[in-house]
This record gives structure tokens, sequence and C-alpha cells, in this order.
């Protein structure tokens, strides 16, 4: 049998996972200006492929540009926080209502859903103790992994772009331990309603947990 080569990941493919991991963890802050040259020393690379790598961050909202005054690692004022989870608010209801109905069409054809067996894996890795960037990791890969049972990668696409301009340091859901754990619950009960093909109340279930999101990302910024 013929495998296709592996192909090799090109310098800019690398500098900007690396700058896109440093800026979830919170290595690279929320607001911080930076250059080429920092940056290119930072990953001991050249210009170029950081150049590239900085272009694709911005165009993806990780970061922004300023002709006058440089770029920077996409801030989180109360404004741009509203406008995200807004958006939110619309796609990602509509996501899990696409992902019920699927699963309840397959279900009544007899068939599995391709992924379904994956989440209650993800949610009992969440339960279990952990580092708050890696249960941030942790609740990214749920809701995304629930987003895909849609079947629909152009909405799946345009959710990503909105949780590019929310680093994981911007929610610090799990730095409160109460919050991560009511978060948790959420996760289950969203997996379940989407599980059992139950659309509507897999909507109510995002809206709820996507309404006590933006709550908590609003205070975070009212307290920092």
């Amino acid at each position: 049998m013929a495998h296709s080569p592996v192909q090799p990941v090109s310098k800019a493919a690398a500098a900007y996972a690396s700058l896109r991991r440093s800026i979830r963890t919170g290595e690279l802050s929320p607001g911080q200006r930076v250059t080429l040259k920092e940056l290119s020393e930072l990953l001991e690379m050249s210009l170029t492929p950081v150049r590239e790598a900085l272009n694709r961050l911005v165009s993806e909202g990780y970061a922004v540009h300023d002709a006058h005054r440089g770029t920077f690692i996409a801030d989180q004022s109360r404004e741009r926080v509203e406008q995200i989870y807004r958006l939110r608010a619309v796609l990602e209801p509509m996501a899990v209502k696409l992902a019920a109905e699927t699963v309840a069409m397959r279900g009544a054809a007899g068939g599995d859903v391709p992924g379904a067996e994956g989440l209650e894996l993800l949610l009992q890795r969440s339960e279990e103790p952990s580092d708050p960037i890696r249960l941030a990791e942790l609740n990214e890969e749920l809701h995304f992994a629930l987003y895909r049972l849609s079947g629909d990668e152009q909405l799946v696409s345009f959710i990503e772009q909105l949780w590019a301009g929310m680093p994981y340091p911007s929610q610090r859901i799990y730095l409160d331990e109460s919050r991560g754990q009511a978060s948790l619950r959420e996760h289950r009960r969203l997996v379940e309603a989407v599980l059992r093909g139950d659309a509507a109340a897999a909507v109510v279930e995002a809206q709820e947990h996507i309404e006590e999101g933006r709550r908590v990302a609003l205070q975070q910024i009212q307290s920092s």
C-alpha cells in the first residue's frame, strides 16, 4: 500500500505554531508590543518566516497591527470581549444545533457519529487535576469536538476566528476553582444534549454556557 510522503513543516509554520502557543499561554501577553527583530531573536529564526507567521497571527486575530504604532498582541478591552461573545452567542449555538441534528439523523438511520466517542473521554480528562493552561486547552478541544460534529467546516472556521481573539490567559476561568467546576457541569449537560440528539436543549445549554463565560470575562477585565 502506497503512502504519501510526510511533508516537512516550513519555518513559517513552525514560527506560527510557536508564537501562537506563546500568546495562548500568556508568555506574550495581551497588549504587548512585538517587533520582527525581537521575535526572530526569540525564535532564533530569520525575519522572513517570522514575518509570515506574524502576518498570519494578525489575520486570525491573535495580534493587531497599527501602521503608526506597530504590532501588538490582541488586547482584551470590554468592547472587544462584548463583540466576540456577541458573535459566539450566535454561531456556537448554531453549531451544536447542527451537531445534535446530525446525531439524531445518524441514530435514526442506525449509524454511528464519527467523533462522538471522543467527547466522553475529553470530559473525563477535563475533570482530572491539571494546571490552568492544560484545562483551558481541554476546554477548547471539547468545544471544537462538538462543533465539528455539525459537519459545517465553514461555520467551525468562523468560530475558530472568534476564539483566536480570546487567548487562554484572558479567560482565566480555571484559576477560579468554583467557576471551573461549574464550567465542567455545563459542558457535561451540553454534551449529553448533543449525544441524545436534542437540538433544542443543546442550543439552550450552549447559550447559557457562553453567557456565563461572557459574564466572567467581563468581571475579570473590570477587576484587573
